[in-house]
C-alpha cells in the first residue's frame, strides 16, 4: 500500500503516519525531517534548501521537492509500501508524486485527511512546548511534562515556537486550507480519499484508519 496522511498543522497527521508504519511497515517519508536531513548536507541541494528555509524562511519550491522525492524513490521497491507524510502540500506536489510514483510502478492506495476543528488546533498548538536543548517535544494538554514546563530530560525550561501563537496558527491554517483543499478534492474525485475524525483519542483514530485500510 502507498499511504498519503493530510491534516492541518495540529491535526495528529504524524502521530498517526508512524503508528500505521510500525504496523504495516514498509518505507516512511516524512517531508520536514527529510529537508532538515538534505540542508545538512553538503552539496548543492543542501545549499539551496538551507538559503530558502533557514535565511528566507519560504517554502521549499516544488521543482526542488520532484528533486528530493526522485532521489529518495531511487533503489526502492515500492512494492514493500510507502507512507507519506508531510507530502504533497499542494496541488502541483500531488501532480509530481502521482507522476514519479507511476514511473516506479505504483500508485497511492488511500489519501487519509485527518478533520480538525480550527478550534481544535488552536488549542492543540498553542499548548506545544518545545525543550531549547534536546529539541524534545511537549503538549501542556496531552503530553505535559514532569515538573510545571521543565523538561524531563535535561532539566531545562520549555519555550513556545514563534509560530503557535494563536494569531499566527490561523494564518497557517488559512494557508494551509488554500494550498491543499485542492489534492482533497482531486482525491475524492479519484475515490482514494477517506476523511476521519482527528478529534478522537490517538488509539481510536488509528482503530478507525486501520479498519478503513481493511476495506
Amino acid at each position: 500500500m502507498i499511504i498519503v496522511f493530510l491534516g492541518p498543522p495540529g491535526s495528529g497527521k504524524g502521530t498517526q503516519a508512524k503508528l500505521l508504519h510500525r504496523k504495516i511497515g514498509g518505507f516512511y517519508f516524512e517531508g520536514g525531517d527529510i529537508l532538515r536531513e538534505k540542508a545538512k548536507e553538503d552539496s548543492p541541494i543542501g545549499e539551496k534548501i538551507r538559503k530558502i528555509i533557514f535565511e528566507k524562511g519560504k517554502l521549499v519550491p516544488n521543482r526542488i521537492m520532484a528533486e528530493i522525492l526522485e532521489d529518495w524513490l531511487k533503489g526502492k521497491d515500492i512494492k514493500k509500501g510507502i507512507i507519506f507524510d508531510g507530502l504533497p502540500r499542494n496541488f502541483n506536489q500531488y501532480q509530481i508524486l502521482k507522476n514519479l510514483l507511476a514511473k516506479h510502478g505504483g500508485e497511492i492506495t488511500k489519501i487519509i485527511f485527518l478533520k480538525v476543528s480550527p478550534k481544535t488546533v488552536i488549542s492543540r498548538l498553542s499548548a506545544r512546548r518545545i525543550c531549547p536543548k534536546c529539541d524534545f517535544e511537549y503538549n501542556l494538554i496531552t503530553r505535559p511534562p514532569k515538573k510545571d514546563e521543565i523538561c524531563d530530560f535535561c532539566g531545562r525550561k520549555l519555550i513556545q515556537r514563534p509560530d503557535d501563537t494563536p494569531k499566527v496558527i490561523k494564518e497557517r491554517l488559512n494557508t494551509y486550507f488554500k494550498l491543499t483543499q485542492p489534492v482533497i478534492f482531486a482525491a475524492k474525485k479519484e475515490g482514494i480519499l477517506e476523511e476521519i475524525n482527528g478529534e478522537e483519542e490517538i488509539l481510536q483514530i488509528h482503530r478507525v484508519i486501520s479498519e478503513r485500510l481493511k476495506k
